[in-house]
């Protein structure tokens, strides 16, 4: 469930936290829909990105192409959670790797943005979503109950 509420805040805490600050910071609308993904597969992670990316596509400042956010995000969240079987710390750091590069072609592609203005901000926000998205990943995977399979004689 807490999942699913970050899901809903994550729009709104990059706005009013992470885009604010000097430092940079990681993109927490990918983040949302990676762990999500990573905790209960592609269906819920499809479907968090479509919501996160839709509200993130609408949350002042929203100065892009509306829809751009959401597919980018729902097709990262699938991808993470069909991937999420395997080992945790590469594919949640895929994830939200795939998720923040794919916003930026994608702004690029369709005019929002122009390479100049993309490329500067592209490694901090890189650098600061594939570590967190890797290490809470490999927390939320570890805490998953894991499946007992029936003994069979």
């Amino acid at each position: 469930m807490g999942l699913v509420v970050m899901v809903f805040a994550a729009p709104l805490l990059q706005v009013l936290l992470v885009n604010r600050s000097p430092w940079g910071g990681p993109d927490l609308v990918t983040l949302a829909v990676v762990w999500l993904a990573l905790a209960r597969g592609p269906v819920w992670g499809c479907a968090a990105g479509l919501v996160a990316g839709l509200a993130a596509d609408v949350t002042p400042p929203a100065d892009g192409t509306v829809g751009r956010t959401a597919l980018v995000l729902s097709v990262a969240g699938l991808l993470v959670g069909l991937r999420r079987e395997g080992r945790p710390l590469p594919v949640a750091a895929a994830g939200a790797a795939m998720g923040v590069l794919l916003q930026a072609a994608a702004a690029v592609a369709l005019g929002d943005d122009p390479w100049t203005a993309v490329v500067p901000e592209l490694p901090r926000t890189l650098g600061w979503t594939v570590l967190l998205g890797a290490l809470v990943g490999v927390l939320l995977l570890r805490r998953r109950p894991r499946r007992i399979e029936p003994y069979r004689v």
